[in-house]
């Protein structure tokens, strides 16, 4: 290859030799003709290459502004991009907090320096602008490309405001359907058109029509010379013309920048010829005179000039072929005395360098997560990949920081990030290979396989508190263990049981499990019970029944409330228990459809009960998904409405630890059912964190006691003082108290000596069907629970 390059710089060495020997014979018989050749040319020629120019010219600021456009364009939408992924201006926008939109908008447009920003709601009016040309609660001019933008999602358009133009970009506010549209506009004002010239050296106008009636023009150039511009579009013209003639030395072209309806936004670029052919006039009166000693001293240095021009040149040639084929390590060594071609060689040196550095940049962008330095979830793949296919065995650790979404809550996204940056840091001090998945979920692959005892520790270590400033964050960490290829043989088998075992682990005491076979069969077991839910939840034929347990009012001796009890019998799981599935369709997002269910299926039983002369008042369990769904209550009051059902045969009873979840929402909620009549009261007392604050403040009627205090209360006098503390609260509250898990008659006797209101129980009655319920009542109409 050296050897064929030496030859090739040899042979372009002689053919510069021999033109140079050629031009010297030449050059005495070819000077006359060389002089009288270049002035015919350059007379023959003007036009055409003044023509050539134009267009060039003409071209390449087209070109300039359309890609203006364009860079205007993206701005736009970068910037609405990001006004409109903000939640804080999402919810003024769900919320109609007009005020806050104003700002935000306002805030926005100063910082993108916007002439326009406005927010345009689903019907097409207009929420709120930041120009006087739309006006709050107007609608918007153009309802065609309103439609554009919510069937698209967006839509950019030039479009006149107030007798301006204006670049508009629009996009739809999404949470996550669209609620309304954003837009944001720059002005195309002469200063614009005066920065296009600066570039493109030509004079420029923009013009709109609208029904062929000009509605606007912004130029560049006067009045009467934009209108001079205008009539000479594609106006054919010479030297000759301008000099002798004295026509009009204005050459214009135009272009079509926007056709929509019936509005036509055209540009108008204007060249002034008489400067390009007062140079050629120049150019002819000294080209007689310096033609000879152009070509005199073209002799003298061409064999020189060529010399030294073409062995660096060549060498630089041959450098940039290395670098576009990836090689950029190898040093430049070009030594040539002229000055230009240093510059160019420093210049090759310099881009080798600086694409080798963003090369490098790229790549590492590619393979690493860019908050904490660690892998990313494409470059651990691979890695898993190849683990895989060689069919070594090999652990990974999956780690997930518990309640990471908490930490940004509480701390701030700052404080959460520098807490899994600090996890990161340790994780990798550790060897190995570490990434990052996604959130607070994190990869490792240890250099060798690890002891439970060994991960414990390492456990442990990483929750070490982290404290920043004032702010203590202690970090608690979830690890899931598998062991390939014995655990998983593929990516995606791989990745679904991380997940199943991460999951079990935050179930289990030490937030740390291997994977086991028996994990996935209760992840499977999960999907089908959540599937035949969803499948029985729109089968007429319902695969779900109501049971009833009776609740016996102590002091009247009597049986007038009952608590309503699911069961569900599926064809093919058989039956589950009650505390599966509900738990299961809160996680699913279902759990009010079964509620609805459940509600109208006891108002239907209550009619039919009150049809065969029984009072019954029945209570239906509600979860927090209920009581935050808003749509319950209306529904519960139709099917009242609906079936003739009196208010006071419903009562609800709701889960103590489902209130602490978020107590001010729930005791809000519950003020509403009391408001309507219903009789609303806490279940499982005392297993949540009972706050005799929250308690004074709960609009509930009673108390349920949990069945873990009652089942033993004969025998147990720890129990015995905590239920007697409780009824003795509850009255002082002037509450009710329900006692469930009644399972033998001193315990009964108990609660009738401390004035317990009401006992439920299976020494009572266990939970049975309707019909059951009903000749249940009758038999036990008379029947003496106590005595008196």
């Amino acid at each position: 290859m050296a050897l064929n390059q030496n030859g090739l710089v040899k042979n372009i060495s002689m053919r510069l030799k021999s033109l140079n020997f050629q031009i010297f014979k030449l050059i005495l018989g070819l000077l006359l003709f060389t002089a009288l050749g270049i002035l015919v040319s350059v007379w023959t020629n003007t036009n055409q290459h003044a023509e050539k120019q134009l267009k060039k010219n003409l071209v390449l600021a087209e070109n300039v502004f359309q890609q203006l456009l364009e860079s205007r364009e993206q701005q736009l939408f970068s910037s609405a991009d990001i006004l409109t992924s903000d939640f804080g201006f999402k919810q003024a926008i769900a919320t109609q907090d007009k005020a806050t939109i104003e700002s935000v908008l306002q805030n926005h447009g100063d910082r993108i320096e916007a002439d326009i920003m406005a927010v345009i709601s689903l019907s097409n009016e207009v929420v709120a602008s930041t120009t006087p040309a739309l006006i709050s609660g107007k609608p918007f001019p153009d309802q065609n490309i309103m439609r554009q933008v919510f069937s698209d999602g967006g839509a950019s358009s030039l479009m006149i405001f107030e007798d301006k133009l204006y670049q508009v970009i629009m996009l739809t506010i999404n949470a996550p359907t669209p609620i309304a549209a954003t837009l944001l506009a720059f002005e195309m004002d002469q200063q614009l058109l005066k920065r296009l010239k600066v570039i493109t050296k030509l004079e420029n106008t923009i013009s709109a029509f609208k029904h062929e009636k000009r509605l606007l023009s912004i130029s560049t150039l006067s009045e009467a010379a934009a209108l001079d511009a205008l009539t000479n579009v594609d106006n054919q013209i010479s030297w000759f013309s301008i000099y002798f003639l004295s026509e009009s030395a204005l050459v214009s072209r135009q272009f079509i920048v926007q056709n929509q309806q019936d509005m036509l936004i055209v540009v108008t670029l204007t060249e002034d010829m008489s400067a390009i052919f007062q140079e050629f006039y120049n150019l002819q009166a000294n080209i007689s005179i310096i033609a000879l000693f152009a070509v005199m001293l073209a002799l003298v240095f061409a064999y020189v000039l060529a010399n030294k021009l073409s062995r660096p040149l060549i060498s630089l040639a041959k450098i940039a072929k290395r670098i576009s084929l990836g090689q950029y390590h190898q040093k430049l060594h070009e030594t040539s005395q002229l000055k230009e071609v240093r510059h160019l060689s420093d210049a090759f040196e310099t881009m080798q360098d600086n694409i080798q550095a963003r090369e490098d940049k790229i790549i590492f962008q590619a393979n690493h997560d860019l908050l904490t330095k660690l892998n990313n979830r494409f470059y651990i793949e691979q890695v898993l990949l190849e683990h895989l296919t060689s069919s070594i065995s090999f652990q990974v650790v999956g780690i997930n920081i518990f309640a990471f979404r908490n930490i940004n809550d509480v701390f701030g996204y700052q404080n959460g990030d520098l807490c899994l940056k600090h996890i990161a840091n340790a994780l990798k001090k550790l060897g190995g290979q570490s990434a990052r998945l996604t959130g607070g979920e994190l990869l490792w692959l240890p250099d060798k396989a690890l002891s439970i005892t060994e991960l414990k520790r390492i456990k442990s270590t990483l929750e070490a508190p982290l404290i920043n400033d004032e702010v203590t964050i202690r970090p608690k960490l979830v690890f899931g263990v598998l062991t390939c290829p014995d655990d998983a043989q593929s990516l995606e088998v791989f990745f679904k049981r991380l997940n199943i075992v991460l999951d079990e682990a935050k179930k289990s005491e030490d937030k740390l499990l291997s994977f086991q076979p028996a994990f996935e069969e209760k992840y499977i077991r999960r999907l089908t019970v959540v599937t035949e839910l969803k499948r029985a939840l729109v089968k007429s034929d319902s695969e779900f029944r109501l049971f009833y347990q009776p609740k016996l009012s102590i002091w009247e001796n009597k049986v007038q409330h009952v608590e309503a009890l699911i069961r569900w019998n599926n064809d093919i799981l058989g039956f589950v228990s009650p505390e599966e599935f509900i738990t299961l369709a809160e996680q699913a997002g279902i759990i009010n459809q079964v509620t609805d269910w459940v509600v109208k299926q006891a108002i239907i039983d209550a009619k039919y009960i009150q049809q065969q002369g029984i009072d019954i008042c029945i209570a239906i369990n509600l979860s927090a998904h209920d009581i935050a769904n808003p749509r319950l209550l209306p529904n519960v009051l139709a099917h009242l409405e609906n079936y003739q059902v009196a208010k006071t045969c419903l009562s609800f009873e709701i889960t103590e630890s489902d209130l602490v979840e978020d107590p001010v929402h729930a005791i809000a909620e519950m003020k509403r059912y009391r408001e309507q009549g219903f009789a609303l009261a806490i279940d499982d007392f005392g297993t949540g964190y009972s706050s005799l604050e929250y308690l004074k403040n709960l609009p509930v009627t009673a108390l349920k006691i949990d069945k873990s205090f009652v089942l033993n209360l004969a025998s147990e006098t720890s129990d015995q003082s905590i239920v007697q503390t409780v009824i003795k609260l509850a009255h002082q509250f002037g509450l009710s108290v329900i006692a469930e898990g009644i399972e033998e008659q001193k315990a009964l006797e108990l609660l009738q000596l401390w004035q317990c209101e009401y006992a439920q129980g299976y020494h009572i009655s266990r939970p049975i069907p309707l019909a059951e319920l009903i000749a249940w009542h009758q038999q036990h109409q008379q029947h003496q629970w106590l005595s008196v």
